[in-house]
């Protein structure tokens, strides 16, 4: 028969090693989540931007051109609407060495499939204020619903800017 006092003798896991392990444990679960959580989709299956799609023609040598010059500038550029809904409006952040631009366009209508060709003076720019353009990026509006979404991790951005010809 065991007596009882050499069961009490017996040492555990010291605090040390405790912690160690627990710090371990923590990290490898920690890594399982953050693996499981990036290849999560999270968009929502109403989501109306999960549609949405643009892509930026080539205008000769660049993505999009200018013509004009000084405080009379005119933005070009060639949109594709390959995605499955409609794009019914869109907003364009002209970025240059001075400052940037925003503009909303509520009047454009890409149809799923189609073109859009801008090559007059709907997108004015002033070289004079906001300096040479370092790039331009299209951002896509939705409709969703009764609202408009805009979908800015559905934008494309140009960086190819040339002066038309």
């Amino acid at each position: 028969m065991v007596s009882g006092s050499r069961v009490f003798n017996k040492r555990g896991v010291s605090p040390l090693i405790a912690t160690v392990l627990l710090i371990s444990f923590a990290v490898a679960l920690g890594s399982v989540v953050l693996n499981w959580g990036k290849n999560l989709d999270i968009s929502r299956s109403g989501d109306a931007c999960s549609g949405a799609a643009i892509k930026i023609r080539n205008i000769g040598e660049g993505e999009v051109c200018y013509s004009g010059s000084g405080s009379n500038i005119s933005i070009n550029f060639i949109l594709d609407n390959p995605g499955d809904v409609d794009v019914v409006g869109l907003s364009i952040w002209i970025v240059g060495d001075k400052g940037t631009k925003l503009l909303d366009l509520d009047n454009i209508e890409i149809k799923s499939g189609e073109l859009l060709d801008v090559k007059d003076d709907r997108i004015k720019y002033d070289f004079n204020t906001y300096g040479m353009i370092n790039y331009v990026q299209f951002i896509p509006r939705v409709k969703a619903g009764a609202g408009i979404d805009i979908c800015p991790k559905n934008s494309v951005k140009a960086e190819k800017i040339g002066s038309c010809q």
